[in-house]
């Protein structure tokens, strides 16, 4: 009996192996592109209290001293700001100056959209990403408080 059963096991091993087509190449130990300059948005302040769920989501975020770096790198020339619609490159004092306008504190930041590339590393089956640039988004709040949508801070090209 249990000869007949690893004779049936390795005659459809057999089988399967000679019509399964191998769909991607994947060369061993290599890094390989998987998507280039994905955008994608996280959101870093919980837009509702009350939601147990959005809460958990973000229990372990302590960005606010990585918040308080990018400005700091924008305002000592270590890294350069962009308007995030025109492109056009902000000097530190335009950054500044636009953080003073109401409304755009930094405590009001509550996303950050990503653009990055993403490699599959066939050696350690791990996701490597290497982020390109980053977009701060402030929230964008109805005078009852309730979250309406985000407004783009600048853009900080990171490669």
């Amino acid at each position: 009996m249990k000869t007949r059963s690893v004779i049936i096991l390795f005659f459809i091993l057999f089988l399967s192996s000679c019509n399964s087509k191998q769909t991607y190449n994947v060369t061993e130990g290599k890094k390989v592109l998987v998507a280039e300059e994905i955008i994608y948005d996280v959101v870093i302040k919980t837009p509702n209290a009350e939601d147990p769920w959005e809460v958990e989501k973000l229990e372990g975020y302590q960005g606010d001293r990585m918040i308080a770096e990018l400005f700091n790198a924008v305002y000592t020339k270590k890294i350069k700001a962009y308007d995030y619609h025109s492109g056009k490159k902000l000097s530190p004092e335009e950054v500044r100056q636009a953080e003073l306008q109401a409304g755009y504190d930094r405590n009001n930041i509550g996303k950050i959209q990503f653009t990055e590339n993403w490699y599959y590393n066939t050696a350690t089956m791990q996701i490597e990403k290497e982020i390109i640039s980053i977009v701060l988004g402030y929230e964008n709040r109805e005078i009852d408080g309730t979250l309406i949508g985000y407004r783009a801070a600048f853009k900080l090209n990171l490669k």
